[in-house]
């Protein structure tokens, strides 16, 4: 069902504007960021400096859109108001750094297996407490759970 749409009060506006500047604020520490951006004709890449000091290339093929643009078409490059996407206005053309950088870095393959290697003593300290209870519990499969519910119908 469809809800009633009402107008926002100056005080609820306000308040939603507070959260969307904070998650903005935040996302500008976390989320990777463009500072300056150019095509570089003679090596064939599009170069990012990020606001971190980084700076990585991309070859323009990477892009779907990209593939058949010449080099002053590629020259156009702008970074988008929130500095997390470049822009090609007349190739129509959008891409996200941060599906960049994830695809350069095979992140999602990669990442997890990184992650799960971090050792920390709170870890440590929960993997102990873990084993004391006899291990990790186990999950409940559909069917198990399918099981339980007509079980507790029958009850």
């Amino acid at each position: 069902m469809a809800r009633k749409w009402t107008a926002a009060t100056d005080e609820s506006f306000a308040r939603q504007n507070e959260v969307a500047v904070r998650e903005a604020r935040e996302a500008e520490h976390i989320e990777p960021r463009a500072a300056f951006v150019s095509y570089d004709a003679a090596r064939g890449l599009v170069l990012v400096e990020m606001t971190s000091g980084f700076v990585f290339g991309f070859a323009p093929e990477r892009a779907p859109r990209l593939v058949r643009a010449s080099a002053e078409q590629l020259s156009t490059v702008r970074i988008s108001p929130s500095g997390d996407g470049l822009h090609w206005d007349e190739l129509d053309a959008h891409v996200s750094l941060g599906g960049l950088i994830s695809e350069a870095l095979n992140l999602r393959e990669w990442a997890p297996r990184l992650m799960g290697q971090i050792k920390t003593e709170a870890k440590a300290k929960a993997a102990r407490e873990n084993g004391a209870k006899g291990g990790r519990p186990r999950k409940r499969t559909a069917a198990l759970n399918a099981v339980s519910r007509r079980a507790g119908a029958k009850g």
